[in-house]
Order: structure tokens, then sequence, then C-alpha cells
């Protein structure tokens, strides 16, 4: 009954281990199956976010990219524009101011400019530069009025530098004739062709 004994316990023990072989090889199994696919898993996290890394780089750089494009461009535009307003200024303002120094040149253009006038007004003011009024003598301005039949209204300001201003006598509005509205106006013509000649050729 002892061998009996024997053989049933050698033959529970040997069941045991192989019971508890076969569940250890099963958990071992498990364990390296969801180690497998937490390392999947880990792998496949780490290439999404190399991947948006990569991607959110190389937005960064199209966009730095076009960002300093655009601001040598506008850079680059304004430097133009610097430099054709110089030429312009240089050239155009100096003949400006000499031209506005010459009587003859002043009387000419106040003439014409209250003729033109005259034709849509039979009346007016017209506020002329303090600096232009040695040139103006009493017998020309007494001329300007006749023009008018004596509807005409003339002052000289300090305030203004160099031109005149044409208003009606309610003063609802001003035509104004300085050396600087021509200088604007004929760089606003002069500027394309400049820069033209300047920076395409």
């Amino acid at each position: 009954m002892n061998d009996q004994l024997q053989d049933l316990l050698k033959r529970v023990y040997e069941e045991g281990v192989a019971k508890a072989n076969a569940e250890a090889e099963t958990i071992i199994s498990k364990a390296k199956t969801s180690a497998d696919e937490l390392l999947s898993q880990a792998k496949s996290e780490a290439e999404k976010i190399v991947s948006a890394a990569e991607k959110q780089a190389a937005d960064l750089k199209k966009n730095t990219e076009s960002d300093l494009a655009m601001a040598v461009n506008h850079s680059l535009s304004a430097v133009k524009q610097k430099i054709t307003d110089l030429i312009l200024s240089k050239a155009i303002n100096a003949k400006l101011s000499q031209s506005f120094g010459d009587a003859e040149f002043v009387k000419k253009l106040i003439f014409e400019a209250l003729s033109a006038w005259k034709q849509s007004s039979a009346s007016g003011s017209i506020t002329i530069s303090e600096t232009l009024k040695p040139l103006l003598d009493e017998f020309y301005l007494k001329s300007l009025k006749e023009l008018f039949d004596n509807k005409l209204q003339i002052d000289f300001s300090p305030a203004m530098k160099k031109g005149f201003e044409i208003a009606p006598v309610d003063g609802t509005y001003k035509l104004s004739f300085s050396d600087e509205d021509f200088a604007n106006l004929f760089k606003t013509y002069l500027r394309p062709r400049t820069k033209e000649l300047l920076f395409e050729s």
C-alpha cells in the first residue's frame, strides 16, 4: 500500500508539475504576446510622434522660409521706394523751389489758375504765401481783382511755405498750388518710370 501511495503521490506531483508547467507556459506565452503587442503599439506610437514632429518641423521651416522671403521682398521694395523718392525729390524739389522763386513763373501760374477758376465761379478768395509777396506788385494784384470784377479777396499767409490756395468765398473747399503739391503730383507720375529705369534694366 505504501507503494501505491508513493505512486499516487508521484502521479499527483507529476500532474501538478505538468499542470504548473503548462500554466507557466501559457502565462509566458501570454506575457510574450502582450509584450509583443505593447512593443508594437509603442513602435507605432513612436512612429506617429516622429511623423508628426517631422511634419511640424517641415511646416515650420516652410512658414519660416515664406515669412523670410516676404520680409526680404518687403524690405527690398521699401529700399527701392526710398531710393526712387530720394532721386525724385532731389530732381524735382530744387527745380520747383527755383521756379516758385521766379516772379514771372509765379505771376503766370496764379493768373492761369484764376482764369480757369473764373470759368466756374464769379468770385473767390486767394491766399498767397507771404514769401511770394515781394514778387507781386500792386498793379499785378489789382489786375487779378479786375479779372473777377473786384469780387476776388486776396490774402497773404505766413503759414504757407510757397504757393497759393484758391477757394470760394464761403471756404467750403480749397485748391492748393504749393511747391509740395506740384512735387507730389510729379512724383506720382514719374515714380513708376523712375523705378523701371533704376531697377528693371
